[in-house]
């Protein structure tokens, strides 16, 4: 497999160390780290490496939309917002998100009908080819990195996405986080330039970044520049009830109910500022130290 200009991606086991020194053993393909639990989610037929590399290649169509964040950065909640735009109905469709995500469905997304939501974590440079020979519409949603680090220990921890073995504390987790040689999944400092870097390249690629932080403050106005950007006529009175539909105690009634194969690890508090509750001083002062150095030159800020 190569990476997006043509240069072959290596392939091979190694550890990663936790704040604690306790190792996990992942398999770096590029710029991502995975656990062999993450795998069998991700590539249940044995061979991310393949998954990937027919992914690059699989046909999108035009009026489909892909929703690209880093993990733990409202995901499921903005693709509910966005099914609601795109059906004209604050109703919530009856397949769950898991259905339309790259790194667990693969290619089997090309049979979906349109217009359809891509939901994927991947690299922006990882994207099917098609994506950008066809312009689809691309909506990036970011989060600030405190909070994201802080749900992804309690998604991991919930879900066991780094096997039976896990870091005893949030502080011990941090590292997983901030080191560019032991980071877990994908590193959100290179993951956020990479889309910083492609929209500035690639100006006619249609991209919509958006904050999660922004949407919090002022969904009502946020969902409706998102319906223009997606160019859906929509009114007032149904953003309001795509708001009210979309509450993070709605949803995870309606999609958190294992039995209904909901994913209860996937909502939690939904809030912007519950890191301030889990970082010490110590840890406040790494991660503020590893952002000054990581995105000095970003254009990109963050509300904490």
């Amino acid at each position: 497999m190569t990476d997006s200009t043509g240069v072959p991606l290596s392939t091979e086991w190694g550890m990663i160390r936790d704040g604690a020194g306790r190792e996990f053993r992942v398999l770096k393909i590029g710029k991502l780290h995975l656990a062999e639990a993450t795998l069998k989610l991700f590539a249940p037929e044995g061979d991310f490496h393949a998954r990937m590399e027919r992914v690059r290649n699989m046909s999108v169509n035009d009026d489909d939309v892909v929703l690209l964040t880093f993990p733990k950065s409202g995901t499921h909640w903005i693709w509910e917002v966005l099914n609601m735009l795109i059906s004209g109905k604050a109703e919530y469709v009856p397949w769950t998100p898991d259905r339309d995500f790259l790194e667990i469905e693969g290619e089997k997304i090309e049979q979906i009908p349109s217009p359809k939501i891509i939901i994927t974590h991947y690299s922006i440079n990882d994207l099917p080819k098609d994506v950008f020979k066809k312009r689809v519409k691309i909506v990036h949603v970011s989060r600030n990195p405190k909070s994201v680090a802080v749900s992804m220990y309690h998604h991991m921890k919930a879900e066991r996405l780094l096997g039976d073995i896990f870091p005893e504390t949030f502080s011990e987790f941090l590292p997983l986080f901030l080191d560019e040689e032991n980071y877990m999944m994908s590193y959100w400092f290179s993951y956020i330039q990479d889309v910083e870097t492609f929209c500035r390249e690639n100006p006619e690629n249609p991209v919509f970044n958006i904050k999660y932080e922004e949407i919090k403050k002022n969904q009502h106005i946020e969902i409706k520049r998102l319906a223009q950007f997606l160019e859906i006529e929509t009114s007032d009175s149904l953003v309001d009830e795509i708001i009210s539909k979309c509450e993070i105690s709605k949803l995870k009634t309606v999609r958190g109910d294992e039995k209904d194969g909901g994913r209860p690890a996937m909502y939690r508090k939904g809030i912007v500022s519950d890191w301030k509750n889990w970082f010490t001083v110590a840890d406040n002062e790494a991660f503020d130290k590893v952002y000054e150095e990581k995105m000095s030159s970003s254009k990109f800020t963050f509300e904490y």
